[in-house]
């Protein structure tokens, strides 16, 4: 072991602790005194600790090294498939992960309640069903605890800088989260002023959805938001409700920008104490943030046929142009960001078309979008587009309201603007019904 401006020196390090032939060891299994140095310092590595009259097995995973998680699991589960000798026992098979020196104090002093919250192992004599891209899967199994909320919640864990994703499914819905049907969200709520990241696995056919509730000054979890950043896709496992394994995919969506806007928003968010923390992800789970479709305009839509169906849309975009149903949703409803810009353009772009009159803000965002050379051009080219399409109004679905609403919001433009209104006429003559 090297030390930093200190003599090197050799450990004895227990990789696997076996109380019935060792007893003497228990004590400092169970107390985290195991890898003590002599000036106190602990040298956390991983081990396995065994207790045959108890049929305990369990891997022990310092907090430092929560990281190597699935490798560890990996590594034991191929050395247990190597005992060919003897029939390996079924508590071993089925061993149980806890997080360092507490969960193993814990597993140990509560053995009836691990029984059922344990992390398990898929059965050595099973046949499970893994991507053909990804050998290892058959080794990789969830993070500790796990099983306590599967119902309802997923386990992000990170492997080799790539995310896996665990959930669990009823018997009666093996079919959610397949492939082709699933979608990867990224959302923030906020409680009581903490900011919450939300990472939703969904399944719109299914109509099932899984989340797991991110604290982004956490390090494991700001890891996992930082990979999402750079590039949003995971690799989502899935088990059944006896624990053995369906399937795995890869699930990705164009929410890069969206993990970074929501991770934006919470480095400038007070921090929560750790209880303030939990309080608040309770809270979430009473009221989570909303999934599915929200009547909002951010779709891919193809030109508008018709001018009232222009602006049926428009009217929509209307409603979702504020500053806070904006930051809705891109952080909420996870609207992706390429989505949410090209539906906007395409929506003000037949707005344009057919002369449809808009709010100031969206006349400025239609020069942004490149649709004029300033304001004053564009509502000019608004007055134009609706001078030639009133007289045909009727094909085009606009009632008499709509046609008399539009020309007097292109008028207030026109002044706002210090824009020619055109000839003046009344569209309502013009327009026989």
């Amino acid at each position: 072991m090297f030390r930093t401006d200190r003599e090197p020196l050799e450990v004895e390090v227990f990789r696997v602790v076996n109380v019935a032939e060792f007893p003497d060891l228990r004590a400092p299994a169970l107390g985290g005194t195991l890898h003590q140095l002599d000036d106190g310092e602990v040298v956390d590595v991983p081990f396995i600790y065994h207790d045959p009259e108890a049929q305990h097995f369990v891997l022990v995973i310092p907090h430092a090294a929560r990281g190597r998680e699935l490798s560890e699991r990996a590594k034991l589960l191929d050395s247990l498939m190597k005992e060919h000798e003897e029939e390996v026992p079924e508590y071993v098979r089925h061993f149980a992960i806890v997080y360092g020196r507490c969960g193993l104090a814990s597993h140990v002093a509560d053995s009836e309640a691990m029984e059922v919250d344990i992390t398990e192992l898929e059965p050595l004599d099973g046949s499970p069903v893994v991507a053909s891209y990804y050998p290892r899967l058959a080794g990789l199994l969830p993070p500790a605890g796990f099983w306590e909320r599967a119902a309802t919640e997923l386990a992000p864990l990170i492997d080799d800088e790539e995310l896996w994703i665990f959930v669990q499914v009823a018997e009666d819905a093996l079919d959610a989260f397949a492939e082709a049907s699933s979608d990867l969200l990224i959302q923030l709520k906020t409680v009581d002023q903490l900011p919450i990241c939300i990472l939703a696995l969904t399944d719109d056919r299914a109509h099932a959805v899984r989340r797991a509730y991110l604290n982004p000054v956490r390090s494991a979890d700001g890891r996992i938001l930082e990979l999402l950043r750079r590039d949003f896709h995971a690799t989502v496992v899935v088990y059944g409700e006896q624990r053995g394994l369906l399937r795995s995919f890869r699930v990705e969506a164009p929410r890069a920008a969206n993990a970074k806007m929501v991770i934006g928003r919470a480095e400038v968010a007070p921090q929560a104490l750790p209880e303030r923390w939990q309080e608040a992800v309770d809270a979430c789970r009473l009221a989570p943030a909303p999934i599915g479709r929200a009547e909002h305009p951010f779709v891919l839509e193809d030109d508008a046929l018709t001018a009232v169906t222009a602006l049926q849309r428009l009217k929509r975009l209307e409603a979702w142009s504020s500053p806070e149903r904006i930051e809705e949703a891109l952080t909420v409803v996870s609207v992706p960001r390429t989505v949410f810009e090209l539906s906007r353009r395409r929506v003000v772009a037949d707005a344009v078309r057919f002369g449809l009159a808009m709010s100031n803000p969206l006349v400025l965002q239609a020069v942004r979008f490149g649709l004029a050379a300033d304001a004053r051009g564009l509502v000019a080219t608004l007055r134009q587009h609706f001078d030639q399409i009133v007289s045909s109004a009727s094909a085009q679905g606009l009632d008499d309201g709509q046609i008399q609403a539009n020309d007097e919001a292109l008028k207030r433009l026109s002044a706002l603007h210090a824009t020619s209104t055109g000839r003046e006429r009344s569209c309502t003559m013009e327009h026989s019904g």
